[in-house]
């Protein structure tokens, strides 16, 4: 079978990035998920880096524990939640949960039909938060109850814009879940970067007026509402090539300059200390978990995830801080994020009713995966979308290298000579390179998601349990839970679309207007020869596969249901390998239009869904606590 061999660039994206999930976004939402539910239009002194303990404070929990054993942990909720999570695992169990699973859906199970996902949160969980009706989740009308772990986002509850109103929604979401006994709420933020103009959003009107005006050391900071799209990506800004440092998008020199305290340059908070704009939003944070009853609640939060990758703009291509802020005795590699991450994460705690936060420490994958090469049917799957910014963030990286100014991790390049089997000790390493600090850090993670064009293999299997598993080791070594902090297959939408082919019948990938959008993003004339090439196009138009290669790519289309069971057979397998004490899975965003004709993403089955029968299997293991109280049992 022929195999499309890598070209020098999209190698460049998968050695520098080494985490991607190729053919999919990476940082594990998928492409145009940055709408918000209730909307007609799509909108979208610090401790010294590197020590652990800061003099003076308490041991961290579990520091003087042997490995293996469970810490002694306070009598608090959070000293509660987190012996609840190792003693559950330490059984065999974990919790299960997805993003926005009580807020945003596409199944509406009293109708028994597909909504939008817009429409649902008006109706549905709107009339919840007012009372009107229980809580309900796509995944709940599949089982038969909502699972007890809530995934939710600091940019689609905080910072939220109001005239959408769905920030007291989702803050009474987020305040039933974690009231349940045994209930769970896990918080990411995708925050825009410290040089982001809210003059540039699509939805400026929705976002001018502040939120609130906090003052941190004098400065007043005006904390704005996030107004949809994606300015969070590392190659928003990043729109012709870097022919000297002094074209380095400023949104890169944001970590560097909060580790440094350093005036933000550009934007709409110009003139404002890097740090105390950071410091200025933990504080707002707190003052929104008090205002919606969230305060002394055990929730965890995960600040700067995914860090290993490229595609966040505190990624670790960009702690070059010597060479982006031109000075060489600047705070530099994984200590500039780790003091970025201990001035968002000390600044919360410090604040009243902020004690039992928990925080969490995740990155994203640890090694490329073994099976990285696809055929040239299987490169049609990827989605437009994810192929652009993939290619222009291996672009990004490639001239930020050339300048000598971008990092280079000394674990992750030991990883790579290793090969595709690195040792445990390796990934440890890399894992541990800007670990923030035991002090601080409750909870570790790591992001695992499948590749979208190909089904999931046994090799995927083996190198999922291998980052796991050294997860897990630094887990027991230093008593702290650990957990599959997101995880997901993208291709379930991909199966249902299949299922309902009749024999011999092709398959539509992708619309004209969609690829046109993104080969249009591609300001590189040889970019966007890889970008149509990929797809077998001479021209920006649709993706279309052939009867030959939907039969390739799928043996039993045109026979019925396809269904692939990865829940049972690669999901199910990882939590038991490695011990977790949770797994959340993805969001749902499906904007009402053509749902048996255009690619969806959604990452937990509706009740006709081809895998719904094997959700179910998986929600009825034993090892699967899928209601609050299941692993209280």
């Amino acid at each position: 079978m022929k195999r499309i061999q890598p070209t020098s660039r999209l190698l460049a994206a998968s050695i520098l990035c080494l985490a991607a999930a190729c053919g999919s976004s990476n940082d594990g939402t998928p492409p145009d998920e940055d709408t918000p539910p209730g909307e007609d239009t799509p909108p979208g002194e610090d401790t010294p880096p590197g020590e652990d303990t800061p003099p003076g404070e308490d041991t961290p929990p579990g520091e003087d524990t042997p490995p293996g054993e469970i810490p002694d942990f306070p009598d608090t909720p959070k000293g509660n939640l987190l012996e609840g999570l190792m003693t559950s695992a330490r059984a065999g169990k974990f919790r299960f949960g997805y993003e926005n699973s009580l807020v945003w859906g596409l199944y509406d199970a009293d109708k028994m039909q597909l909504v939008s996902t817009n429409d649902w949160f008006s109706t549905l969980a709107g009339a919840a938060s007012r009372g009107e009706r229980g809580w309900t989740s796509d995944a709940g009308a599949t089982v038969g109850k909502n699972p007890g772990l809530l995934g939710l986002s600091l940019d689609a509850m905080v910072f939220d814009p109001v005239p959408w109103n769905r920030r007291d929604i989702t803050a009474d979401a987020a305040a039933y879940a974690a009231d349940q006994p045994g209930g769970m709420v896990v918080i990411d933020w995708h925050s825009p970067p410290c040089n982001y103009d809210i003059s540039t959003s699509d939805f400026a009107e929705a976002i001018e007026t502040p939120l609130a005006t906090v003052s941190v050391d004098g400065q007043e900071v005006p904390i704005h509402a996030q107004g949809g799209g994606t300015p969070f990506y590392a190659e928003t800004y990043y729109a012709r090539s870097l022919g000297s440092s002094a074209d380095i998008p400023e949104n890169l020199k944001c970590i560097c300059k909060i580790a440094n305290d350093l005036p933000i340059a550009e934007g709409s908070h110009a003139g404002i200390s890097a740090r105390g704009w950071l410091v200025a939003h933990a504080r707002y944070v707190a003052q929104f978990f008090r205002e919606h009853g969230l305060d002394g609640k055990p929730i965890v939060l995960r600040p700067f995830h995914e860090h290993t990758g490229a595609w966040f703009w505190w990624g670790q291509p960009y702690w070059n801080c010597g060479a982006l802020l031109g000075d060489d005795q600047a705070v530099t590699g994984p200590d500039a994020y780790r003091a970025a991450y201990r001035t968002f994460a000390e600044a919360l705690r410090g604040e009243p009713g902020m004690e039992n936060v928990i925080f969490a420490y995740s990155t994203d994958k640890l090694q490329k995966l073994s099976d990285g090469e696809v055929t040239p049917a299987e490169a049609k799957v990827r989605d437009p979308e994810s192929l652009s910014r993939d290619m222009l963030r291996a672009r990004l990286v490639e001239e930020l290298t050339e300048l000598g100014a971008a990092y280079v991790s000394p674990p992750q390049q030991v990883i790579l000579a290793q090969g595709g089997a690195p040792s445990s000790e390796a990934l440890q390493a890399y894992y541990l390179e800007a670990y923030p600090g035991d002090d601080l850090v409750d909870l570790l993670g790591i992001d695992l998601y499948y590749p979208y064009e190909r089904a999931a293999s046994s090799a995927d299997l083996e190198d999922m349990k291998r980052m796991a598993g050294a997860v897990a080791e630094i887990g027991a070594a230093k008593g702290k839970p650990h957990a599959l902090t997101e995880t997901g297959t993208y291709r379930l939408h991909l199966l249902h679309r299949v299922s309902k082919l009749a024999a011999g019948g092709s398959l539509a990938l992708y619309s004209a207007e969609h690829v046109s959008r993104w080969y249009d993003t591609l300001f590189d004339q040889r970019l966007k020869t890889e970008f149509l090439a990929n797809y077998g196009l001479g021209s920006a138009s649709a993706v279309v596969l052939s009867p030959a290669e939907v039969t390739s790519l799928f043996p039993g289309a045109g026979q019925g249901a396809l269904t692939e069971d990865w829940y049972n057979e690669h999901l199910l397998e990882i939590a038991r390998s490695a011990g977790v004490s949770y797994v959340l899975t993805w969001q749902t965003y499906y904007d009402g239009s053509g749902f048996d004709d255009e690619p969806v993403y959604y990452y937990v089955p509706f009740p006709e869904h081809p895998e719904a029968e094997n959700f179910r299997r998986f929600a009825q293991d034993p090892a699967v606590c899928f209601d609050a109280m299941a692993c209280h049992q």
